[in-house]
């Protein structure tokens, strides 16, 4: 079977998610297929799954992010009703949890993503981006350990940052305004720390580790080099040659005509998504980057991988 015909005969959210951004066409899961099997889990009454943000990776705040990839009506009122919920346990006193601890910065950064993506008008959105932007790091990243409670960090981590970023990009595409100059100013200097390491290498040259240069799906807060390729595709950033070893990388993994589920962490999950070692959404995020920065090799695959 070709890749293509492969990853549509998976779940109809795959199918959703490979006609509208790989092959350039029109088409709804309508919230069905692995959404509706989300969606049946969900307590009304207690307006969550298995808790607000824990345990991992069952509660509302890892649901959602799922959710928010898989492309799910934002406007569902599962949606509306379950981020708002998460909202109210996680941000109040300005991110201020209690007298020595301030939110964590990656837990902030996904939520802006959430509300963001449902579109919510709630003045705490910019508390959260005051919060954001006024704990950047002077390297130009963020991390959680940026107080004194989480042992004060004057470097960046990749795991923060990408999710600053993705939560930035979020928060410029469904229209919000304030601060934009400034949270584009910070932008570049994020994407800068990713390119500076060329998406995974440490001061030597070489991976930071293992699960830096290792397809993970669903990426939770984990950084992998994938998936900041993939959020460079969504905006549409030029290739810049700092990206060209995690590229080939994707190329080298795909060679086989698939990418592995990759590593799983442990933790309880609602269900398993793949049944094989065959991972359709690791293929498709490989696929999408190859499309974007490397159309050569993308078209090759397409046409002669067999699954």
């Amino acid at each position: 079977m070709d890749i293509i015909s492969w990853l549509e005969s998976g779940d109809v959210v795959l199918k959703s998610l490979v006609i509208n951004t790989l092959l350039d066409k029109k088409f709804s899961h309508e919230n069905q297929g692995i959404i509706d099997r989300y969606l049946n889990l969900y307590n009304t009454k207690e307006k969550m799954w298995d808790g607000i943000y824990n345990p991992l990776w069952t509660s509302n705040h890892y649901t959602l992010l799922e959710l928010k990839y898989m492309q799910i009506n934002p406007e569902h009122p599962i949606y509306q009703e379950a981020t708002e919920k998460l909202l109210n346990h996680l941000w109040f006193n300005k991110g201020k949890v209690n007298g020595k601890r301030y939110q964590d910065m990656c837990m902030s950064a996904m939520l802006l993503s959430l509300i963001t993506y449902g579109k919510f008008a709630d003045e705490r959105i910019f508390e959260i981006i005051d919060y954001i932007l006024t704990h950047q790091l002077a390297d130009g990243g963020w991390n959680c350990a940026w107080d004194s409670v989480h042992n004060k960090s004057s470097k960046s981590s990749l795991h923060t940052t990408i999710s600053v970023l993705e939560a930035f990009r979020d928060y410029e595409k469904y229209g919000y305004t304030y601060r934009l100059d400034e949270v584009k100013e910070k932008v570049v200097q994020g994407q800068g720390i990713l390119l500076k390491r060329e998406l995974f290498k440490n001061s030597e040259g070489i991976s930071i580790n293992q699960d830096m240069i290792t397809f993970h799906y669903p990426t939770r807060y984990k950084y992998d080099c994938f998936r900041a390729l993939e959020y460079f595709v969504s905006i549409k950033k030029p290739f810049d040659i700092r990206m060209n070893d995690a590229i080939n990388l994707v190329k080298e993994q795909i060679i086989k005509g698939y990418i592995n589920t990759g590593k799983q962490y442990t933790g309880k999950v609602h269900f398993k998504l793949e049944n094989s070692n065959k991972g359709r959404f690791n293929t498709y995020r490989a696929l999408l980057i190859l499309k974007f920065y490397d159309s050569k090799t993308y078209n090759k695959i397409i046409a002669n991988a067999q699954v």
